[in-house]
C-alpha cells in the first residue's frame, strides 16, 4: 500500500481536453451552412446536373441530420461527428472545384473557413495544406498562368490567416477556461470545479463502480500568520503549501482551494485508508517546519472520507468536513478519518 503513494511530480492531472465551440454553435453552424447550400443544390438539379446536385443536396442532409439527432438524442453535437462534418464538407467542395473549375475555385475560400472554424488547428492545418496543394495542382492543368500566380497567392494568404485564427481562437479558450476552474493565487481548482469533479465522482461509481477519496486540509491558526506576519506572507504561505502538496499528487488527481485556507483533495481509485496515509505524510512535512527557511512555520489539519462510502456526494463533503472539524477540535494538526473509529492514532500537535 505505501508503494501506491509514490505521487509523480508536477502538476495536477486537469482534463485539458480543449472543446473547440460549445455545441449550440455548430448547431446553428450547421442549421445556416444546410440554408446556405439547399439553393445551390435545387439549381444544379433544375439544371439538370444531377451529378454536381446529389453531393451538395447530400451534405445539406448531413448537417440538418446530425442537428437533428442532437435534438431527438438530446445529447451534445460530438468531437467525432464534428470531424466527419467536417471531412465531408471538404470532399464536396473539392468535388465541387472538380466539377465546375472556375466556378468552383470561389468555393474553396469558405470551405477553408470552415474547417478552420469547425475543427481545432491541429486537424484544421493539415486539413488545409492538402486543399490549397489540391486546388493549385488541379488549377495549372487549365488555369491561365497570370490568374495562377494570383490564385497560389491568396491561397496561401487564405491559409495562413486561417491557421493563426484557429491557433488564437483555441489558445483564448484556453486562458479563459483556466481562468474559470483556477484559484488565481494558489494555482489549484476552485470551488466551481470543485462541484463538477463531485458530480464526476458519483458518475464514475454510477457507471464502473469506481471508489474515490476526499481529504479536506485546514491550515491550523492561520489567522494569526496574517495578524502577525501580514496578509502579504500569509498569501505566500497559500502558495507554497499548494505547490508542495500538487507536486505529490498523481496526474490524476485533483486539488482544490474552497476558500480563505480551507482546501481539498479528490482522489479517485482511492480507499479512504489509502488516502489517510497520504494525508499523514502531508501533515509530517509540514509539522518539520517552515517550506523554505524563510515562512513561518505551520501544520495542517485533515479530514478524510471516502466514497460511496458516504454517498451521495453533498453528504461526502458534509462527513470529510465533519471529520476535519473532529481533528481540529481533537487540537490540531492531526489527520480524522470518518468514522472517527478509524483514526490514525499517534497524530498529535
Amino acid at each position: 500500500m505505501a508503494a501506491w503513494f509514490n505521487y509523480e511530480s508536477g502538476n495536477i492531472g486537469m482534463g485539458r481536453h480543449l472543446d473547440h465551440y460549445s455545441s449550440r454553435i455548430y448547431f446553428g453552424v450547421f442549421i445556416l451552412g444546410g440554408l446556405a447550400l439547399l439553393p445551390f443544390a435545387l439549381w444544379h438539379l433544375n439544371e439538370g446536373n444531377l451529378l454536381t446536385a446529389a453531393p451538395i443536396a447530400a451534405l445539406v442532409l448531413v448537417f440538418w441530420g446530425v442537428d437533428a439527432w442532437s435534438v431527438l438524442s438530446r445529447q451534445r453535437i460530438g468531437h467525432g461527428a464534428i470531424l466527419f462534418v467536417t471531412l465531408f464538407c471538404n470532399f464536396v467542395g473539392l468535388f465541387a472545384l472538380v466539377r465546375l473549375r472556375e466556378m468552383g475555385i470561389y468555393w474553396i475560400y469558405p470551405m477553408m473557413l470552415a474547417v478552420a472554424f469547425l475543427v481545432p488547428c491541429r486537424w484544421s492545418t493539415p486539413i488545409n495544406i492538402a486543399n490549397v496543394i489540391f486546388t493549385i495542382v488541379f488549377a495549372a492543368t487549365w488555369m491561365p498562368e497570370a490568374l495562377h500566380y494570383r490564385l497560389i497567392a491568396t491561397l496561401l494568404l487564405t491559409m495562413t490567416f486561417t491557421v493563426l485564427f484557429s491557433y488564437n481562437i483555441e489558445r483564448q479558450q484556453q486562458i479563459l477556461k483556466d481562468q474559470a476552474i483556477h484559484d488565481p493565487l494558489t494555482g489549484a481548482f476552485n470551488r466551481r470545479h470543485f462541484d463538477q469533479k463531485l458530480d464526476q465522482a458519483y458518475r464514475l461509481w454510477k457507471r464502473a463502480g469506481q471508489r474515490s477519496a476526499m481529504i479536506m486540509i485546514d491550515i491550523d491558526f492561520f489567522k494569526a500568520i496574517n495578524d502577525t506576519h501580514g496578509h502579504a506572507v500569509g498569501d505566500q504561505v497559500l502558495t507554497a503549501l499548494s505547490q508542495y502538496i500538487i507536486s505529490q499528487l498523481r496526474p490524476s488527481d485533483y486539488f482544490f482551494r474552497l476558500g480563505g485556507e480551507e482546501f481539498a483533495l479528490v482522489l479517485p481509485n482511492t480507499s479512504a485508508q489509502q488516502a489517510a496515509l497520504l494525508a499523514e505524510r502531508l501533515r509530517r512535512h509540514f509539522d518539520q517546519g517552515s517550506l523554505d527557511g524563510i515562512l513561518p512555520a505551520f501544520t495542517i489539519s485533515c479530514g478524510v472520507a471516502g466514497f460511496p462510502e458516504c454517498e451521495p456526494p453533498s453528504r461526502w463533503v458534509e462527513k470529510s468536513d465533519e471529520a476535519l472539524y473532529a481533528a481540529k477540535k481533537g487540537g490540531r494538526n492531526l489527520v480524522v478519518i470518518t468514522p472517527a473509529s478509524e483514526n490514525l492514532p499517534g497524530e498529535t500537535s
